[in-house]
């Protein structure tokens, strides 16, 4: 698979990701807005920087991550022979939030100022929300591919 299709799969994946943080938010009325929650950590710790800096570099960092762990996925898909379905990759989405809230988890706990605490409910939702992650990454994988395999007309 091309680069070109990773990095595809990765900003749709990412933005359905970040779409479902935002009205998770706004339905259950908890901040799960992670992009801006890494610009607030990193805004906290760079005294000198803008604070519009701050909140673009928490936005990179996100689509960054997003980047990784679509091309991680697209190796899982290489290595293992899992065929790239939305089922697929909302499974392996899922799995796959675990160590991602994790992640955040420790990354909260070792900030010198940690924006807030995080509940039970930032985590759950970063599970389902790296399932939503999965689904969309696996279609697109899917979606290319197919499209790649057609004959030209």
């Amino acid at each position: 698979m091309k680069g070109s299709s990773i990095f595809i799969a990765a900003i749709a994946g990412t933005t359905a990701f970040t779409l479902f943080s935002y009205l998770a938010s706004v339905l259950f009325k908890e901040d799960f807005k992670e992009p801006e929650l890494l610009g607030e950590m990193i805004d906290r710790v760079t005294p000198g920087m803008a604070e519009e800096q701050s909140m673009f570099t928490g936005w990179l960092i996100h689509y960054a991550t997003g980047l990784g762990f679509a091309a991680a996925y697209q190796q899982l898909i290489q290595i293992t022979g899992i065929r790239p379905t939305i089922v697929n990759g909302m499974l392996t989405g899922a799995a796959s939030g675990y160590p991602a809230s994790f992640i955040w988890h420790k990354t909260l706990q070792l900030h010198p100022m940690p924006p807030r605490k995080r509940s039970l409910s930032f985590h759950l939702q970063l599970i389902a929300g790296h399932a939503i992650f999965g689904g969309v990454i696996f279609g697109v994988f899917s979606r290319l591919n197919k499209r790649k395999n057609q004959p030209r007309r």
